[in-house]
């Protein structure tokens, strides 16, 4: 069987380079829709690659904020089982749960509260003192972000080892606010970090309940993944468990969503070139087949079936596919040079070379993946467009085939 297959192949292979002129420029056809393809494909991922590494560079991707999620119109807290559930997911490397509440001081300076344990604080934000220490378990300790110092410094005079009042606000039975007033002590600042604790008042999180009441769920789990590449995976994780995650990771999902839409667009277009090319090898093989009615008829009436003919057909077109499919992912990676020397200097041009990283990285990126994609999409269509030609030439009738020319 083997053998025969291989017969065929060696005929389909001298058929289609008795014509090489007409081969190359069918071949062409095809190519040209396939460069075209590969080209923009390569744009895109370009863009996508460094609006990701922009991303990468200014976020932390690795930090996941998790809070109650909605699962069949039921609100899934996060509990106890919960965090002990995340904190046990491959590639977490730390995980903080928290409370968080709004206090003000007496003069209305607003607080955003996260109440925690330090130790678990420092293991998923690696945060920085700038002066003082950490707060203790169980005490009336507070360490300021530094935003928040400086805020409290400029109006109310704060500094730290200073003790100030802080009002928890509560509604009694009649539905009316009622203020309880406790005092903090101030015992440390972080250094900047351009993240959720620069704006905020870390205290022990049975001091927060204790001031502002109990509850039987955390507002929030903060989690550290151990590499950017595994976020997604814990974040799946997560979300199966009923609960909603937060981060730096969802620009990454924006921007992946929105590129996969504009490569889809401008890969439509370039669809009407792979139309072209495909009817061009129509129109090729039914050329061919007109040229060699007799030669098949002869082949039918010394017992060549149907389907030898198909199958001969085919194996030209497929030759036809492939060999515009080397030729069309030669052109696309010219075609992408080109866009890349061209397009990097209009979009700084009109952007700015902070924008996106294009001032020095190229702004195509061409994969493997795509060059196997456009190899794939020439034999494809090659093929598609052979069935036509090769179920006429099947249908042939022997006999009226051979009395032809």
């Amino acid at each position: 069987m083997m053998a025969k297959w291989l017969d065929y192949a060696w005929i389909a292979a001298r058929q289609v380079l008795r014509k090489r002129a007409r081969l190359l420029l069918t071949a062409l056809g095809i190519a040209i829709g396939v460069a075209a393809v590969v080209g923009i494909v390569s744009l895109g991922e370009g863009i996508r690659s460094q609006s990701v590494a922009m991303i990468e560079e200014q976020s932390d991707l690795t930090l996941i904020e998790v809070s109650a999620g909605l699962h069949g119109g039921t609100i899934v807290p996060v509990t106890a089982s919960k965090v002990a559930a995340i904190a046990a997911l491959p590639h977490v490397q730390a995980s903080a749960p928290v409370v968080k509440d709004a206090f003000a001081t007496r003069q209305q300076t607003y607080l955003g509260v996260i109440g925690g344990r330090w130790d678990e604080i420092v293991a998923v934000f690696d945060p920085v003192l700038h002066q003082g220490e950490g707060f203790r378990a169980g005490s009336a300790e507070a360490v300021l972000g530094r935003d928040l110092a400086d805020r409290l410094l400029r109006y109310e005079g704060i500094r730290p080892g200073d003790a100030f009042g802080v009002l928890a606000r509560e509604y009694g039975e009649s539905g009316l606010p009622e203020d309880r007033e406790s005092e903090v002590v101030a015992v440390g600042i972080l250094q900047e970090q351009d993240g959720p604790l620069d704006s905020a008042l870390l205290m022990d999180a049975a001091t927060v309940q204790a001031l502002a009441g109990e509850r039987d769920a955390y507002d929030a789990v903060y989690v550290r993944v151990d590499s950017p590449e595994h976020v997604f995976s814990v974040v799946e994780e997560i979300e199966g468990l009923g609960l909603n995650a937060d981060g730096a990771f969802e620009e990454i999902e924006s921007v992946n969503n929105l590129m996969d839409v504009v490569i889809l667009v401008l890969s439509s277009f370039t669809g009407i070139s792979l139309i072209v090319g495909a009817l061009m090898i129509v129109n090729t093989m039914i050329i061919s087949v007109f040229e060699r009615t007799r030669e098949i008829g002869i082949a039918m009436a010394v017992g060549a079936s149907q389907n030898n003919v198909i199958g001969l057909i085919l194996l030209e077109c497929l030759y036809i596919g492939l060999l515009g499919g080397i030729i069309g992912d030669l052109m696309g990676i010219g075609f992408a040079a080109v866009i890349n020397t061209v397009g990097r200097g209009l979009i700084i041009d009109r952007l700015g070379e902070n924008f996106i990283g294009f001032a020095e990285a190229d702004i195509t990126l061409v994969t493997p993946q795509i060059l196997v994609a456009g190899m794939l999409i020439a034999v494809f269509l090659s093929l598609l467009a052979g069935i036509y030609p090769a179920l006429k030439a099947a249908r042939l009738n022997p006999v009226e085939a051979i009395r032809r020319l």
